[in-house]
């Protein structure tokens, strides 16, 4: 785009030589304003042909001069201008793949997730099931519910490091390192996390609460969140903003054990003590068929013939989901581990 012959000859390539748009494009910008301007009317323009907009034409052409790690930003900003059943038109096996998988099933707990959100800006969530039941799939998908958050990255903590201690100091530590805090007093790492929530949405996402003695989280829950939620009430953002909290439970032992949990979000000590989704849990049939039967209504890739949904169902241990994605990962030639689960959030 550094001149004009290469911008009308990407841009005709990608839209053809008598498409209206081209007519509006002022093609003698600086770069940085003649790729700015030029998004805006593209998105504006809309679709050269019924599912298919004009920017994402662009970036298809524009993807085959670039490297892999390049294509896959591309792709990325593809997906966000493509209807979920569009999705698969994109030619990108790695990062499509993984786009599709997070389509399917885990309808209830979004759908709840949505309703919690229009509802509470302080909100806690109890992410939980059966082992290998796509739990990390599931906190991505919950993830990308408002489309702001691709810009945001959660702050994580593996509480395994964790588990044989009977304190929450660990923890506290965690957390300081994230905001590059010496000083692990409570009080300062809470202001820390506030001040960044009158700005911008703060998830935080603490994954294997499992592995913690009951009472140590009943603890944490104590020191950490309940303050947040007080200080929500008191001191709430200016700005449209939301803090979450993700607690990952491997296992579904939580649920078992004295945690407070509210079952449902209109409770009166909600958000003050966390929301129990309905657990995961291994896919029936008819949801790997839904799947599958989406994949070769929409795909414009060969789907393998030996892909169904039976072969699905035996090779996964009965729809365990783990083994669903792995699975389906190994009839296109890709791992689950190696190509498609460091998308996970």
């Amino acid at each position: 785009m550094e001149n004009e012959y290469q911008r009308r000859g990407y841009l005709t390539m990608a839209l053809g030589i008598h498409m209206p748009v081209l007519n509006r494009l002022s093609w003698s910008l600086p770069v940085d304003a003649f790729i700015g301007d030029m998004f805006v009317k593209l998105v504006e323009f809309g679709e050269i042909s019924p599912g298919k907009p004009a920017i994402c034409a662009l970036l298809k052409v524009i993807r085959e001069d670039v490297g892999v790690d390049i294509q896959a930003t591309i792709d990325a900003l593809i997906i966000e201008f493509l209807q979920p059943a569009e999705i698969v038109r994109v030619s990108a096996p790695p990062y499509l793949l993984f786009e599709l998988l997070l389509q399917m099933d885990f309808k209830q707990q979004v759908g709840l997730v949505e309703d919690v959100l229009e509802q509470h800006r302080t909100a806690a969530f109890l992410v939980h099931g059966q082992p290998d039941c796509g739990q990390e799939l599931l906190v991505t998908r919950l993830f990308r519910i408002k489309s702001a958050w691709k810009n945001n990255s959660p702050i994580k903590n593996d509480v395994t490091n964790n588990a044989a201690y009977r304190s929450t100091e660990r923890l506290w530590r965690q957390l300081a390192r994230s905001f590059l805090l010496r000083d692990t007093k409570p009080e300062q790492i809470i202001d820390r996390i506030c001040d960044r929530w009158q700005t911008q949405d703060v998830i935080l996402i603490f994954e294997k609460v499992d592995c913690m003695p009951p009472n140590v989280l009943v603890g944490w829950l104590q020191e950490f969140w309940e303050p947040l939620v007080e200080r929500g009430k008191v001191n709430p953002p200016l700005k449209d903003t939301h803090l979450l909290m993700f607690l990952v439970d491997n296992c579904g032992s939580v649920c078992k054990s004295q945690v407070m949990l509210a079952k449902q979000f209109d409770e009166p000590e909600y958000p003050r003590i966390p929301l129990y989704l309905p657990p995961v849990s291994p896919f029936p049939t008819d949801v790997l068929k839904d799947w599958l039967r989406n994949m070769k209504v929409f795909s414009d890739f060969h789907i393998p013939a030996d892909l169904t949904y039976q072969r699905l169902w035996e090779k996964s241990d009965n729809g365990i989901p783990q083994f669903v994605y792995e699975e389906i990962c190994t009839h296109f030639d890709l791992s689950w581990e190696g190509d498609l689960a460091k998308w996970l959030i």
